[in-house]
């Protein structure tokens, strides 16, 4: 995978593309450019868990000034938050 690669991101992937990557990352090991990308992702992961906490903090009033179809888009920016997270836990090493 080249760098423009890894700056695009694709509307979908095949199995074998999500394979070939996982055989890449195997054979990958620890180097700096990770130590920097997972503290990134940590700050990531802090920074989008205080937004969701932010808009749960809100409760019903974060809807006093919004349409229904504004709601159902930051319900569904919520739920690509969460699932993001989770995503990124699971890609941990020793998951």
């Amino acid at each position: 995978m080249n760098r423009d690669d890894a700056l695009s991101i694709p509307d979908a992937l095949c199995h074998r593309q999500l394979n070939q990557w996982l055989a890449t990352a195997r054979q990958e090991s620890s180097t700096p450019v990770d130590q920097t990308l997972s503290a990134e992702l940590e700050r990531w992961a802090n920074h989008t868990r205080f937004l969701l906490q932010r808009v749960a903090h809100e409760g019903d009033s974060i809807g006093s000034h919004r349409s229904p179809q504004q709601l159902m888009a930051l319900g569904s920016f919520r739920t690509h938050l969460m699932l993001g997270l989770q995503a990124l836990k699971a890609s941990q090493p020793g998951r």
